[in-house]
């Protein structure tokens, strides 16, 4: 087994076919790979893209061949046009289930899914991309959330788009779905006083400040920050310190030292696959 840094914000494991058990319809499970098989049973459902259950045939390791395989699969294999060396994302569900999945539709399907959750502008569109996303990686969207955190923050910081409208020079706002991602991450405290007040409508109030007002919607330059200290950004005496991958660690209000909470500190900082060969 080797461990393969993803563009992907998820870790996952593949198993890498060969042309022998294609042939055969076959697919042989590594022995790194056979505690997350049934030990005894002689069948084992499998869920497709679409969540459709199929019974298969299945060899537990400790049957007199000693290899624990899946067998069944021509039509998996022809549907997909799996190769020689081609890999499988495998997911182990609930209720022993597996699900398979080449792996270049894993990849188009979520690459796809995080671009729509990038670009949509409304609540229902983003909810509906974070259901794909989480379908296809088996995920759920608090991981997902997370997950996409880390991946945007990996990414180079833009500079600021500006439009003119009606003469006026009008700076980009930041995304739903960014705004999204702060929410349930910061749930809507304040990065630098930890401070909210609850809305109307029961949401958690909070404003989104630019760091360099000339810099683009990346998380590094955004911060969640109560009305108050979002005014202190603009009109106070103001020092910031970074660290040096770019995230702000300290904010001074007139000579005043305050901590800035950041939650990369708390997440991942790079997703892995693991592919098993057997």
């Amino acid at each position: 087994m080797e461990k393969i840094k993803t563009d992907l914000p998820f870790n996952y494991i593949t198993i890498r076919t060969t042309k022998s058990r294609i042939d055969k319809g076959l697919l042989s499970i590594p022995v790194s790979l056979i505690d997350n098989f049934p030990k005894q049973s002689n069948n084992i459902i499998l869920v497709d893209e679409n969540d459709n259950a199929e019974t298969k045939t299945f060899t537990p390791y400790n049957s007199s061949s000693r290899e624990c395989r899946i067998g069944g699969l021509s039509n998996f294999y022809k549907r997909f046009n799996i190769k020689d060396g081609d890999e499988l994302v495998i997911q182990f569900l609930e209720d022993n289930k597996i699900r398979l999945l080449p792996e270049y539709y894993f990849k188009e399907n979520i690459i796809q899914s995080l671009n729509d959750l990038e670009n949509y502008d409304d609540e229902e569109n983003i909810n509906n991309s974070l259901d794909s996303i989480s379908k296809i990686s088996n995920y759920d969207k608090d991981e997902i959330i997370k997950n996409e955190f880390v991946r945007l923050s990996n990414e180079f910081v833009p500079e600021r788009k500006t439009q003119i409208v009606d003469q006026v020079k009008k700076r980009d706002s930041v995304s739903l779905s960014m705004k999204k991602i702060l929410l349930s991450l910061y749930e809507g405290k304040c990065q630098v006083s930890n401070f909210t007040f609850l809305t109307k409508n029961d949401k958690p109030y909070f404003e989104i400040h630019h760091i360099d007002s000339f810099k683009g919607n990346h998380f590094k330059n955004l911060l969640v920050v109560s009305p108050n200290v979002h005014a202190q950004f603009t009109y106070a005496r103001l020092e910031q310190l970074f660290d040096d991958e770019g995230w702000l660690r300290k904010v001074k209000f007139n000579n005043e030292l305050f901590d800035v909470y950041q939650v990369i500190d708390k997440l991942p900082p790079f997703f892995e696959k693991e592919v098993h060969s057997d």
